[in-house]
C-alpha cells in the first residue's frame, strides 16, 4: 500500500482533526462525568437557563485536594487539642497559684504560732525556775530531817533541782545526809552524772 499525500490532504487532514478534537473533548468529559449540562425550569427562561458547566479537574488536583483537605483537618483537630491543653493548663496554673497562697499563709501562721510558743515556752521556764528557786527557798530554811522526809516522797529529779538550787552547801550536805542511802545515792548520781 502506497499513500501518496499531497498538501491538500494534510491540510484537509488538519482541519478535520483541529475542528474534531474539541467535539472528542467535550464527549470525553461528559463520559467521564468531569462535564455536565444543567437546564433551569425556574420563571426566567433566557440563553442563560442552558448552561454547560465544565468542572476541570485532574487526578493530580483531586489527589493534592483530598491531601489538603485532611491536612486541614489534622491542623483543625491538633488546634483544638492544643485549645484543650491550654485550657488544662491554665487551670492547673490557676490551682498552683491558689494552693501557693495557701502555703505561703499557713508557713506565716505556723510562724506566728512557732512565736507564740516559744514565748509561752520562756515564760513557762522562767515560771518554773522561779517556782524551783522559791520551793528551794523553803527547803533551806527548814530543818534537814523534815526536808528529807518530804524529798523521799518526790521523784528523784525534782528532789535533785530542789537540792542543787539551795544555795547554802552545809544545809544540802544536811538534807542529802537525812535521806536515806537509796535516795540520797539516786540524787547524787543526777547531780554529778559524770562523776
Amino acid at each position: 500500500m502506497n499513500i501518496n499525500l499531497k498538501m491538500k490532504d494534510y491540510i484537509a487532514i488538519a482541519a478535520v482533526s483541529i475542528l474534531s478534537f474539541p467535539l472528542l473533548y467535550f464527549i470525553m468529559l461528559f463520559i467521564t462525568g468531569v462535564a455536565r449540562i444543567e437546564f433551569d425550569y425556574g420563571e426566567k427562561e433566557n440563553d442563560e437557563s442552558k448552561k454547560v458547566e465544565i468542572i476541570q479537574h485532574t487526578a493530580k488536583r483531586d489527589s493534592l485536594a483530598a491531601i489538603n483537605s485532611r491536612t486541614f483537618q489534622a491542623i483543625q483537630k491538633e488546634r483544638v487539642e492544643i485549645e484543650r491543653e491550654r485550657s488544662r493548663l491554665s487551670e492547673q496554673q490557676k490551682r498552683i497559684d491558689l494552693m501557693q497562697q495557701e502555703l505561703k499563709e499557713q508557713r506565716e501562721n505556723l510562724k506566728k504560732e512557732r512565736e507564740k510558743i516559744e514565748s509561752l515556752v520562756l515564760q513557762s521556764d522562767s515560771l518554773s525556775a522561779k517556782r524551783l528557786k522559791d520551793l528551794s527557798k523553803v527547803y533551806g530554811a527548814m530543818r534537814a530531817a523534815e526536808a528529807a522526809k518530804i524529798l523521799e516522797t518526790l521523784p528523784d529529779k525534782l528532789s535533785s533541782q530542789i537540792i542543787s538550787s539551795i544555795n547554802d552547801d552545809r544545809q544540802k550536805a544536811k538534807i542529802l545526809s537525812a535521806l536515806s542511802k537509796d535516795k540520797a545515792n539516786r540524787i547524787s548520781k543526777i547531780l554529778a552524772p559524770e562523776i
